[in-house]
């Protein structure tokens, strides 16, 4: 009973662990596909950490029964796999929810001065940036400015030094 426990709340520790990891992936400006992998990483290694303290509290390989031991091992370990494909689509749909994924080009020239080799990037931009949804939906519907009526808005010309 108490290895079930043990992994309902290492379910809802890489949930939430999940949900927070988009955040700080957004923040920090990393790449969406470096990200994920740390993320089943992290997810795997800890699950294998609680895997092997419980195995350790039923008696150790060598001294404990042999059958409640490979049991758990086996059953752990399908539960860690499942655990960490299960927080990659949590991601990959919190990360839908939250933001948006924007790929840009990076130059030659900048990869070529620095130590990156990709030539693109993958990054998390908010949705209110690119879309503006609410600045769309209360905008007047009257908007069309005809041919002869002249723009108000003023223009600054920044010339090249």
């Amino acid at each position: 009973m108490s290895t079930v426990i043990l992994f309902i709340s290492y379910i809802l520790i890489s949930m939430i662990f999940t949900w927070k990891y988009v955040d700080f992936i957004k923040e920090k400006q990393w790449d969406i596909k470096s990200a994920r992998t740390l993320l089943a990483i992290f997810i795997a290694i800890i699950g294998l950490l609680l895997l092997s303290v419980r195995v350790a509290f039923l008696g150790g390989i060598e001294d404990g029964e042999k059958n409640v031991i490979n049991l758990t091992l086996i059953l752990g370990a399908t539960i860690i796999l499942i655990i960490v494909l299960l927080s990659l689509i949590v991601m990959h749909l919190v990360r839908k929810m939250k933001y948006m994924e924007v790929t840009f080009k990076i130059s030659e020239k900048d990869s070529e001065r620095g130590s990156l080799s990709e030539k693109e990037m993958t990054c998390l931009v908010d949705r209110n940036q690119v879309l503006n949804v609410q600045k769309i939906i209360s905008q007047p519907q009257n908007t069309a400015i005809s041919k002869n009526e002249s723009s108000e808005e003023e223009f600054e010309i920044i010339e090249k030094k």
